[in-house]
C-alpha cells in the first residue's frame, strides 16, 4: 500500500471517499492512491510530487533497471531504449540485466 500524499479536488462538486469521508471542492486532504475512487483520480492532483526512483543498477554495456511504476521496472539501455518486451517484477528484471551484461 502506498503512503499518504496530499491531494487537492479540482472540482466544484464534492466526493465521498472509499473510507466514507466527504471531501468539499478546492480542499486539500492526504489519502493513499487506493483510498480515491478510479472515477475521481482526473479530478483529483497530487500537492506533493512522487519521488522518482534511481536506477537501480547499471551493468557492462549500459544497461540499466528503471521504475515503470510501483513494484514494476524496465531494462533500458544507456539511450534510454527499453529493452524488455513488457513491464517485469524486479527479479526479472535483474535476470534480464545480468543475461545483458554478459
Amino acid at each position: 500500500m502506498s503512503e499518504k500524499r496530499q491531494w487537492k479536488l479540482l472540482s466544484n462538486k464534492s466526493f465521498r471517499m472509499v473510507s466514507g469521508r466527504i471531501i468539499k471542492p478546492n480542499q486539500v486532504f492526504e489519502a493513499t492512491e487506493e483510498e480515491i475512487p478510479k472515477a475521481f483520480r482526473d479530478l483529483i492532483v497530487p500537492m506533493t510530487p512522487v519521488p522518482e526512483e534511481p536506477a537501480l543498477e547499471v551493468a557492462p554495456g549500459g544497461y540499466s533497471i528503471m521504475s515503470r511504476g510501483p513494484g514494476w521496472y524496465d531494462v533500458v539501455d544507456a539511450h534510454g531504449k527499453v529493452v524488455n518486451e513488457g513491464a517485469l517484477r524486479q527479479a526479472d528484471a535483474q535476470k534480464l540485466l545480468g543475461d545483458l551484461g554478459k
